[in-house]
């Protein structure tokens, strides 16, 4: 049997060299790339050439990836959570943010296929050059910066959902290893024995190679060392014909102008217990149960702003490059943050059972600012201009 845990759980590289944006291979290590593309990339139904530039494949649900996974050998694929959305409606005519567009609009994918980024020879080099699987994941990671508000993690508490929405913008960065982004998290465990789930959006070069937006989600199960972002190994089970994981997003805020966010939720089914993915209200897909030894239910949530660096290289801006200041049109937010408690009911952070952090407060910081108004909900606003650090 071929376990395909692939990219982030990827071979060494022994004659590595970075030539600008792409490293150098031997030729070895070209063809058994090659094989690895014939293992991710499934026999399309259809194939869409994008705006972006990239391709992306109609693949049979039935036959993505996913299941190809050992773990998910006799899985029965969930096609509709078997729970009921109660998340707050807002009317978006109320808001200044307007919703940006992520995946394909009106070409989809036909009924009972699935939308799948073709992945290339040059994003499997690129995801080599990452220093570990967890990336993002390592808050002691050196280079990695991060402002974020989470809930508080207690033995006797446990949570079964996060969400909210993030203003998207497109900070700069300098180089492929320079990353920004923002995303929701839930998580269990700790050090070594750690599981995470994320989902938001980032600019990074050395996933994506380019420097626009992405959405993203990013999956990890410490005790069994497996895990990877988006769909670069077999994992997370797809199922809207639209909205797919690596997309670039369409637009992005302007500082002090129009505002542009990502509605994202991570909710656990109750029977099932898969955590599904929700993009604007649309069912995305799921990450499913078996992928993860203590997942079920999370003991933390949380919302992040991060970036990562070289060391000793000055950072990139977070969220819009400006301090929390009040002002929701210059600051990036999560609006709507809500959690899912033991009992499925959904809430705001209040009463204490949050904290805020930033690891290096004269680059970037946070501020929790509860429940605002009807639009906007319970809100935080992050973010800062990096620069020297300190790494």
């Amino acid at each position: 049997m071929i376990i395909i845990i692939l990219l982030c759980l990827c071979f060494t590289i022994n004659n590595f060299k970075v030539d600008g944006w792409m490293p150098s291979i031997s030729k070895d290590e070209y063809l058994d790339l090659e094989q690895q593309l014939k293992l991710i990339n499934k026999p399309p139904i259809k194939t869409i050439q994008t705006e972006f530039g990239h391709i992306v494949d109609c693949i049979d649900i039935n036959k993505q990836l996913a299941f190809d996974n050992p773990l998910l050998k006799n899985h029965k694929l969930q096609l509709k959570p078997s729970f009921r959305d109660t998340t707050t409606k807002v009317n978006s005519h109320n808001l200044s943010t307007r919703p940006t567009k992520i995946g394909l609009e009106k070409n989809m994918c036909p009924r009972g296929t699935v939308p799948i980024r073709r992945t290339t020879k040059e994003d499997l080099i690129r995801a080599k050059s990452l220093s570990n699987i967890n990336g993002i994941l390592t808050k002691d990671l050196p280079g990695r910066h991060f402002a974020e508000m989470h809930l508080k993690q207690d033995k006797d508490t446990s949570y079964y959902g996060v969400s909210g929405t993030i203003s998207t913008y497109n900070p700069t960065v300098t180089s492929q290893d320079q990353m920004s982004g923002a995303y929701i998290w839930v998580s269990t465990g700790t050090d070594d024995s750690i599981s995470i789930i994320f989902t938001g959006w980032q600019v990074y070069p050395a996933i994506y190679g380019d420097n626009k937006t992405h959405f993203f989600t990013s999956w990890s199960d410490g005790t069994r060392h497996t895990g990877c972002y988006n769909l670069l190994c077999s994992g997370f089970v797809q199922v809207d014909k639209g909205i797919y994981l690596g997309a670039p997003v369409s637009h992005t805020s302007t500082y002090g102008g129009t505002q542009f966010g990502m509605e994202l939720s991570l909710w656990l089914d109750p029977h099932t217990k898969n955590w599904w993915l929700k993009v604007f209200k649309k069912n995305v897909g799921y990450f499913p149960a078996a992928l993860f030894s203590n997942m079920v239910p999370a003991d933390q949530v949380g919302w992040t702003g991060s970036t990562i660096t070289d060391v000793g290289s000055p950072s990139p801006p977070m969220g819009s490059g400006d301090f929390p200041n009040g002002d929701t049109s210059r600051s990036c937010y999560f609006r709507q943050i809500t959690f899912r408690n033991e009992n499925q009911i959904e809430q705001g952070p209040s009463k204490g059972n949050w904290d805020t952090f930033s690891d290096i407060p004269n680059c970037y910081d946070v501020k929790y600012y509860g429940w605002v108004n009807d639009a906007f909900g319970y809100t935080l606003l992050f973010g800062g201009p990096g620069g020297n650090c300190g790494n």
